[in-house]
C-alpha cells in the first residue's frame, strides 16, 4: 500500500501559522463523544498536511475556547442565512477554517480570503467547486488570494445584498489604525454590512507570550477592546448591534477544567469574561 505524501506547511509562519490552532482545536473537538462541535472536514484536512501539532497539545484552555467561539460563530453565521437563504459571506483571514460545510443551505455564495500562502495550501486541500457547490449562478465557495488589508480582494466580490463578514480570530493580529483602515474600505465598497468579529480584552493583547498556543509560534497579538461600543467612535455609519461573551461557557463545560477550574470557574468566568467576545456589527452606506 502506498502512502499519500502531506502537504507541505513550511510557507505558512507568523499570523498565517495561527490558523494551526483553530484547526487542531476542531480537530480534537471532533473526536469526542460529548464535542461541542463536529467538523469531519477538518479531521479530513489534518490528515493531509505535514505539520507538528504536538506543541498545542497541552493548549486545553485554548482548544476548548477555539471550539466555544467556533460554535458561536456556527449559530450567528446560520441565523443570518435563515434570515437571508441567498446571502454573499465573506470570510476574511479565512486560514483552513471549515464553516462553509457546516452551515452551507446551497443557495449562499461564500468567499474565502487570506495570505496568497494560505489560499495555495487550501486550494491543495479543498477544491473551491468542492461539496456540489456549483449552481446555475456559478461557483459559490470562492477563494481570494490577498491580504485584508488592501483593498483589492473587495474588487473579486460579486456582491449581492445582503453582506455578511466573518472576521474570526483575526482582530487581535492587526494594529487599531488597520481596523480602522479595514473598516473604511469595506464602508466604501461593500456597505451596507453585517460583521461577526471576535476581539480580545487590551490587558490580554499585551501577553500573547503567556498564550498557552499562540505563544508557540511566532505571531503577537497587536490590539485589544474592552468597550466594544468604543467602536461606535470610529465612524458614523457603525453600530454594535450584538455581543456574546463566549469564555462565560467555560462553566458549562466543569468536566472539562483542570481541578482547580472546576471549583473556580464562577470566580474565573467572571474574571476573564471579557478577554474573548463575538460583537456583531452593523455598518451603512455613508451619506
Amino acid at each position: 500500500m502506498t502512502t499519500t505524501a502531506k502537504e507541505a506547511t513550511d510557507k505558512i509562519s507568523g499570523v498565517s501559522e495561527t490558523l494551526m490552532i483553530t484547526l487542531y482545536a476542531r480537530y480534537i473537538e471532533s473526536q469526542r463523544q460529548d464535542a461541542i462541535l463536529q467538523d469531519n472536514k477538518a479531521a479530513e484536512i489534518v490528515e493531509k498536511i505535514d505539520y507538528d501539532f504536538s506543541k498545542y497539545a497541552q493548549g486545553w484552555a485554548s482548544q476548548l475556547g477555539c471550539v466555544i467561539r467556533a460554535e458561536v460563530y456556527d449559530h450567528l453565521v446560520s441565523q443570518f442565512i435563515q434570515k437571508h437563504p441567498q446571502a454573499t459571506i465573506i470570510n476574511l483571514g479565512a486560514g483552513l477554517c471549515t464553516r462553509f460545510f457546516r452551515v452551507d443551505n446551497g443557495k449562499i455564495t461564500w468567499y474565502e480570503v487570506d495570505f496568497p500562502e494560505v489560499i495555495d495550501l487550501k486550494r491543495k486541500l479543498i477544491e473551491e467547486s468542492d461539496c456540489a457547490t456549483r449552481s446555475a449562478g456559478g461557483d459559490r465557495y470562492r477563494f481570494i488570494a490577498s491580504s485584508i488589508l488592501e483593498a483589492t480582494w473587495i474588487e473579486e466580490i460579486q456582491r449581492v445584498a445582503p453582506v455578511l463578514i466573518i472576521m474570526e480570530g483575526v482582530s487581535m493580529y492587526l494594529t487599531e489604525i488597520e481596523m480602522k483602515t479595514l473598516f473604511q474600505n469595506i464602508t466604501r465598497d461593500l456597505a451596507p454590512v453585517t460583521i461577526l468579529m471576535d476581539v480580545i480584552a487590551s490587558k490580554r493583547a499585551k501577553n500573547t507570550q503567556k498564550h498557552d498556543t499562540v505563544s508557540k509560534t511566532n505571531a503577537k497579538f497587536k490590539w485589544g477592546l474592552d468597550n466594544s461600543k468604543e467602536l461606535e467612535n470610529w465612524q458614523q455609519e457603525l453600530t454594535v448591534t450584538d455581543e456574546v461573551y463566549y469564555l462565560t461557557r467555560f462553566a458549562n463545560y466543569p468536566h472539562r477544567l483542570p481541578w482547580w477550574g472546576r471549583y473556580l470557574r464562577f470566580i474565573l468566568v467572571a474574571v476573564f469574561k471579557n478577554f474573548g467576545r463575538v460583537i456583531q456589527v452593523q455598518i451603512t452606506q455613508s451619506a
